[in-house]
């Protein structure tokens, strides 16, 4: 991935940019408030850095480890969220509404008949296969940018939240030891708590920060997650013959 898909695509902006820059955050705003005079220079500083593959790596890291964490956050919520809603049993999409997607997938996908819900219970993990690969065909048919504009919002929406929620660890050490370094360097020991109000205001940044970060929780991507699970399945009443040849 080179510098200019990494800025100019949507989904690689939104979804693996941003959360790195967003973990890292705290650092140029408190480094301008104690050195003002790099405002002048920061873009400089950053297109140097972003050129040198600066960039690419800080989303290599978000993405790497969204990646590899993924696994867990499906066995924590019982399965991937646009798999697990076409059980039967799952309960968060309308059962007429349910019932009009299996139809359709079935209809639509070569050699496949979901299960009905006694065969969904006596052999829950056949079952799950057949959704999962019914999630895999849907994925391929809305995967045009255009025709499924939803669809592709709300994953950038996921991939946002999950890639930040990965970096929380990463987040969360910066901000200790930024907040650190400007206790030491800024705060004599005699003049504690008589705080200058650039120290101040660095702590505040920092705090502020924390409890964004503290804020991204499983719960908070697994809402993300959901909402694109139900776009997703949700072409299942806006693709037709056409659209899915095309």
């Amino acid at each position: 991935m080179n510098l200019a898909e990494l800025v100019t695509d949507p989904y690689n902006r939104r979804a693996r940019l941003q959360p790195a820059l967003l973990a890292l955050l705290p650092v140029g705003i408190v480094a301008l408030i104690f050195f003002p005079g790099l405002e002048s220079k920061a873009a400089t500083l950053v297109g140097v850095a972003a050129y040198f593959g600066g960039a690419t790596w800080l989303t290599q890291i978000g993405r790497a480890r969204g990646k590899r964490l993924e696994t867990k956050l499906f066995q924590s919520w019982g399965g991937m969220p646009s798999i697990s809603m076409l059980r039967h049993r799952d309960k968060r999409l309308n059962k007429l509404t349910k019932e009009r997607y299996h139809n359709f997938l079935s209809t639509h996908i070569q050699n496949i008949d979901l299960p009905s819900s006694e065969e969904e219970l006596n052999d829950p993990e056949t079952a799950d296969e057949v959704y999962a690969s019914a999630n895999d065909w849907l994925l391929q048919a809305t995967r045009d940018r255009e025709s499924a504009k939803l669809v592709f919002e709300e994953n950038m929406n996921y991939g946002f939240r999950r890639n930040f929620w990965a970096l929380r660890p990463m987040a969360l050490l910066v901000d200790l030891v930024l907040a650190a370094v400007v206790i030491v360097l800024t705060v004599p020991l005699q003049s504690f708590p008589f705080l200058n109000t650039a120290t101040l205001v660095a702590l505040a940044v920092i705090v502020v920060h924390i409890l964004v970060v503290l804020g991204a929780t499983k719960k908070w991507v697994l809402a993300a997650a959901e909402a694109y699970a139900r776009q997703l399945l949700s072409a299942c009443d806006v693709l037709n013959d056409k659209s899915i040849k095309g």
